[in-house]
């Protein structure tokens, strides 16, 4: 699915390039820039936060960790940069919205979600009931209740 996710991506970059666009209000644009900007940022963060808190050995990349990372962003949602790379489909359905870039935007996120999925299930297997018990207190992808959450407990 990981890889039906990246091309379904890759699609909808390829049409937004050769369909014509459509008239978008100001409204619709700024709002695709800030999700997409939004995404660019849940996508590149968790780099630099996994490899600092995660206990990554030298040589190794940033997904090879070692120790449960469930600070800054993590402690926010379970999977940022899934959440990134989701907020790039739509995005980029805001920028041109043709019925084309809507269909491969839908297959992706729908890819993602079981991405994420599995992508809980293998972690629950590296870290066990630990990382269950982050599973039951953050949300796998919906940063606004992550946020609220947040808001409540502190």
């Amino acid at each position: 699915m990981y890889y039906v996710a990246g091309i379904c991506l890759i699609v909808e970059y390829v049409l937004f390039w050769l369909l014509d666009e459509p008239a978008i209000s100001l409204v619709q644009e700024v709002v695709a820039w800030v999700i997409l900007s939004a995404g660019i940022v849940l996508i590149a963060l968790p780099m630099s936060v996994l490899r600092r808190k995660g206990q990554v050995r030298q040589g190794k990349g940033y997904l090879a960790t070692e120790k449960l990372v469930d600070t800054g962003i993590y402690a926010v949602v379970r999977h940022p940069q899934y959440l990134g790379w989701l907020l790039m489909y739509p995005a980029l359905y805001l920028f041109n919205p043709h019925w084309q870039l809507a269909l491969w935007a839908i297959l992706g996120v729908a890819c993602l979600v079981v991405v994420t999925r599995q992508e809980d299930r293998r972690l629950v297997s590296k870290f066990g009931g630990r990382y269950e018990r982050y599973m039951r207190s953050v949300p796998r992808l919906n940063i606004l209740a992550g946020v609220v959450r947040l808001l409540r407990r502190g």
